[in-house]
C-alpha cells in the first residue's frame, strides 16, 4: 500500500478564534482520532504552524507537529509554508493557501467557507478584499480538492463558476465538540434571556438583532450578546432607554464553558443573519437544547430542518414575533429543544474529517499527470438545495 504524507496548514493556532479557526481545530481533532483508530492506513498527517503555536492543548495522538519560522501572518503562509510544502500535499481549511503551492502542486486541498467579503464589503478592509479576490481566483482554478461547508454554499460558488458545479466537495461542519456530552434538554426559565452569538456586523444583521432586543426589553425580556461589540454597537446601547440598558448586555468574548452555560440558560438563540455558508451557533445551541430563531435562508433550512423557527431577517417584526412565540409558549420551547438536539446530532466533525481525508487520499492515489478537467473532478457529496427558502438536508 502506498504511503502519503499530507501537511495541514495550522496557522489557525495563532489566529483569533472565529468560526473558520474553530472548523480547522475540530477537523484536526477528528482527523487525529480517525488516524489513531487506524481508519486511514498509509496516510500520515503533520500540523505545520508558526513559532509559538500551542500544539500541547490539542492532545494529539496520531498527527505529527512542526513549528516553522518565518512570522505568523500572510507572509508566513505565502512564503515559509510554501517552501515547506514544495510539491507535496497540503490541507488548508481557512479560505487561503500558499499561492506558489497551488501553482506548483496538484495536491492542495482548500476549503472556501463563504463569499462574505464580496457580498458584504463594509465588514472587511480594502486590503483584505483585494487579497482574497486574488486568492479565490487561484483557489478555484487550482485547488484539488476544492472544499466547502454546505450544499447551499457549493451551489453559490457554482452559480458564479458553472464549470465548477460538479467539482466542489461538500463537507458539512459538525455541531459541538465531538467528545462533549450535552446531556438532556434542561427546563428553560419561564421568561429567560434571549441570546446572540456572533459578529457585530452587517452580514450578521446586528442592527436587526439589536432592534429585536430593544423590543423584547420593553416586554421585560433580557438579552445578551456574545462577541466583541463594535463602536456602533456601543453607541447604540448608550443611546437606548434606561429600561433597555438595564436588560441588554454585551458579554464580550466567552470561553467554551461559559458559552455552554449561556446555551443552557437562554430562552432562545437569535441568529438573523442575511447570509451564511453554514452557521455554527444554531447547531451549537441545539446541541444543548436551546431553541433557535434563524433567518429563512436555504442554508438554515439545510442546517436546522424542522428544529427551528424561521424569520424574515429584513423584518424586525417577524424576528420579534418568532422570539416571543418561544418565550410565551413553554411547550413549543420544549418541543424545539428536543428536536434541536436530534438535528444537531446529525452533524459531526468526524463525518467532516472522513469526507475530507477520503477525498484527499483519493486524489493522491489517482496521481493524475495533468490537472483534471471539470467533468472528471470528484462530485459534491450533497446536491444543491432548493434556493427558494425551503432547503433540503442531505447527509453526506
Amino acid at each position: 500500500m502506498a504511503t502519503h504524507e499530507v501537511l495541514i496548514n495550522a496557522r489557525f493556532l495563532v489566529q483569533r478564534a472565529t468560526g473558520v479557526q474553530r472548523v480547522s481545530r475540530e477537523f484536526t481533532l477528528a482527523a487525529d482520532r480517525l488516524l489513531a483508530e487506524g481508519r486511514f492506513p498509509g496516510l500520515t498527517l503533520r500540523l505545520v504552524a508558526p513559532q509559538g503555536a500551542d500544539f500541547a492543548s490539542l492532545g494529539l495522538r496520531a498527527i505529527g507537529t512542526e513549528h516553522l519560522a518565518g512570522g505568523s501572518g500572510y507572509r508566513w503562509e505565502q512564503v515559509a509554508l510554501a517552501r515547506r510544502v514544495g510539491r507535496g500535499a497540503l490541507i488548508s481549511l481557512g479560505n487561503a493557501a500558499p499561492i506558489a503551492s497551488l501553482l506548483c502542486s496538484r495536491s492542495i486541498a482548500v476549503m472556501i467557507h463563504d463569499q462574505s467579503y464580496r457580498l458584504f464589503p463594509r465588514d472587511y478592509s480594502l486590503s483584505y478584499r483585494a487579497f482574497h479576490a486574488l486568492m479565490d481566483r487561484v483557489i478555484l482554478a487550482r485547488a484539488r480538492p476544492l472544499l466547502t461547508v454546505s450544499a447551499t454554499e457549493a451551489a453559490e460558488i457554482g452559480r458564479g463558476n458553472p464549470w465548477l458545479r460538479n467539482a466542489i466537495v461538500t463537507a458539512p461542519n459538525g455541531s459541538w465538540i465531538e467528545d462533549a456530552d450535552p446531556g438532556p434538554p434542561v427546563a428553560r426559565p419561564k421568561r429567560g434571556f434571549g441570546l446572540s452569538v456572533g459578529g457585530f456586523t452587517d452580514r450578521k444583521n446586528f442592527l436587526g438583532a439589536f432592534r429585536t432586543a430593544l423590543a423584547l426589553a420593553e416586554r421585560g425580556v433580557e438579552f445578551r450578546f456574545v462577541g466583541t461589540p463594535s463602536p456602533m454597537a456601543l453607541a447604540m446601547l448608550s443611546q437606548a432607554s434606561d429600561v433597555a440598558r438595564a436588560r441588554i448586555h454585551y458579554l464580550g468574548y466567552v470561553d467554551n464553558n461559559a458559552l455552554i452555560d449561556l446555551y443552557r440558560g437562554a430562552a432562545f438563540l437569535l441568529y438573523p443573519s442575511f447570509y451564511e455558508a453554514s452557521g455554527l451557533p444554531p447547531s451549537e445551541a441545539m446541541t444543548f437544547g436551546c431553541p433557535v430563531v434563524v433567518s429563512d435562508l436555504p442554508v438554515m433550512h439545510e442546517r436546522c430542518g424542522d428544529a427551528a423557527l424561521f424569520c424574515d431577517p429584513h423584518d424586525v417584526g417577524s424576528i420579534v414575533a418568532a422570539a416571543l412565540r418561544i418565550v410565551d409558549d413553554p411547550s413549543l420551547a420544549s418541543d424545539l429543544a428536543i428536536r434541536g438536539q436530534m438535528r444537531a446530532a446529525l452533524f459531526t466533525w468526524r463525518n467532516q474529517a472522513e469526507i475530507i481525508l477520503s477525498t484527499v487520499l483519493r486524489e493522491l492515489e489517482v496521481g493524475r499527470a495533468s490537472m483534471p478537467s471539470a467533468t472528471s473532478w470528484v462530485r459534491s457529496t450533497a446536491e444543491p438545495p432548493d434556493r427558494r427558502g425551503t432547503g433540503r438536508f442531505h447527509r453526506a
